[in-house]
């Protein structure tokens, strides 16, 4: 009984740990994330003619969305332009789709069994060799050097906006950076959940990736990424850039990060996906996130390189150990409530009014300051925006502990695969 009384109190205070650090690493983010706002504002025009746009589109039996998908990349404002739709075995009439668009900047890598569907990073890995020992050796394209060439990533439910190569270009004008996400946005915003998806979203882009690009440490996010062909080829194995990992972009952001290159946040244009409706679809993809981050943490080695110091250092730390942190709050709070359900131990110190107080502050306070987020740069209105949105947000992410759990379940039985979310009917998209 001494034991467990002693685990109790241990896992008490490594919670309160990991929500104080959480939390107090929140305001740092929102400050830094303030100051990397103003400066880019004050940074020259982007020129977008300066590179050549190639773009990434791997599709996997989507003929829902792809022809959606590539129409809105012929939008794009850009006069250089390549998009390589990597068709990975699809049966469903993907195939057939992409051939009847009639449209020379697209570029149809198929891929057939038994070499297809092995996973997003092989089939980006070969579009990355197809670029390189193809596209790249045609005439038409040989002047590009691979300082000038940016790679993006759009996936098949994707609709990036079309304005996105002149605010992305202007972080490419600088030598050093090697990668570049876009905000996120979810466009079928018709229920509770699609709704928490996309205030998710907006926190993660304006929260910690703007505040993470103050000192150029901005990680990849998969859809709406960026990155300059030199830096992919800087970090490129055998293989290619990306690695098997359920959270490939997060890890090649590591390696692009220790190798010297910067990662910035565009803040001022936007990639729209596909929320989930579904409570069991969205329990799956969060929890292969989480999974996938549990995998990069098992490479700290990586933290040590010669570029990561400092204050670059330190985030990277918190970044890759927040999957860690929220397994030992999840914990604490499941715990607490197996003690207050079943054995009657009180969750909150009813008694002590004040140190309750205290306590749910600590619960929910994290996550609250995390939608202020939301009132940068919209004065009164924006805070009162925040403040409508902070308790559906808090009990969302309550709603979403479960998958920390999943996630862990998942890699300490070795799964490595995953189910393709199903794609929902398009629908138009909102006005912007």
């Amino acid at each position: 009984m001494q034991l467990f009384i002693w685990l109790m109190w241990l896992g008490y205070y490594l919670a309160l740990m990991a929500v104080l650090f959480g939390g107090g690493w929140t305001f740092v983010l929102y400050g830094a994330g303030n100051r990397y706002v103003r400066e880019l504002a004050q940074r020259p025009p982007g020129r977008p003619d300066d590179f050549l746009w190639v773009f990434f589109v791997p599709a996997l039996n989507e003929a829902v969305t792809i022809a959606d998908s590539v129409n809105r990349l012929r939008a794009v404002k850009a006069k250089n332009l390549v998009v390589i739709v990597i068709n990975d075995g699809s049966d469903d009439g993907t195939g057939e789709v992409l051939a009847n668009i009639g449209w020379k900047p697209l570029i149809v890598l198929t891929r057939v069994l038994p070499n297809a569907r092995k996973g997003k990073a092989e089939a980006l890995d070969d579009a990355f060799s197809f670029l390189l020992n193809d596209v790249l050796q045609r005439k038409k394209y040989r002047k590009w050097q691979p300082d000038q060439v940016i790679v993006g990533i759009v996936d098949a439910d994707g609709r990036l906006d079309a304005n996105a190569p002149a605010g992305i270009s202007r972080h490419f004008a600088l030598p050093r950076v090697g990668g570049v996400q876009v905000n996120v946005q979810i466009y079928n915003q018709t229920s509770y959940l699609t709704r928490m998806q996309g205030l998710e979203f907006k926190v993660f882009g304006g929260l910690y990736q703007n505040g993470r690009s103050h000192w150029g440490a901005a990680f990849m996010g998969g859809n709406g990424q960026f990155n300059r062909l030199s830096a992919l080829q800087s970090i490129a194995t055998e293989q290619g850039p990306w690695s098997n990992y359920l959270t490939e972009d997060q890890e090649l952001g590591l390696r692009l990060l220790a190798r010297g290159w910067l990662g910035e946040q565009c803040p001022n244009t936007f990639v729209d996906q596909q929320g989930l409706n579904n409570l069991r679809r969205l329990f799956r993809q969060p929890a292969r996130w989480m999974q996938g981050n549990l995998q990069v943490v098992r490479h700290p080695d990586r933290l040590h390189a010669h570029h990561l110091v400092g204050i670059r250092r330190v985030d990277a730390l918190l970044t890759l150990f927040l999957p860690i942190m929220t397994l030992i709050v999840s914990t604490a709070v499941v715990v607490a409530l197996f003690l207050w359900i079943f054995l009657h131990i009180p969750f909150l110190p009813l008694s002590q009014p004040l140190l309750m107080v205290v306590l749910i502050l600590l619960a929910v306070g994290p996550v609250s300051a995390s939608v202020m987020v939301l009132a940068r740069g919209k004065g009164f209105r924006g805070l009162l925006i925040a403040l409508r949105n902070m308790p559906p947000y808090v009990a969302y992410t309550f709603l979403m502990w479960p998958v920390a759990f999943r996630g862990l379940f998942n890699l300490m039985r070795g799964k490595q695969g995953w189910a393709k979310t199903a794609r929902e009917a398009i629908v138009p998209a909102p006005a912007k």
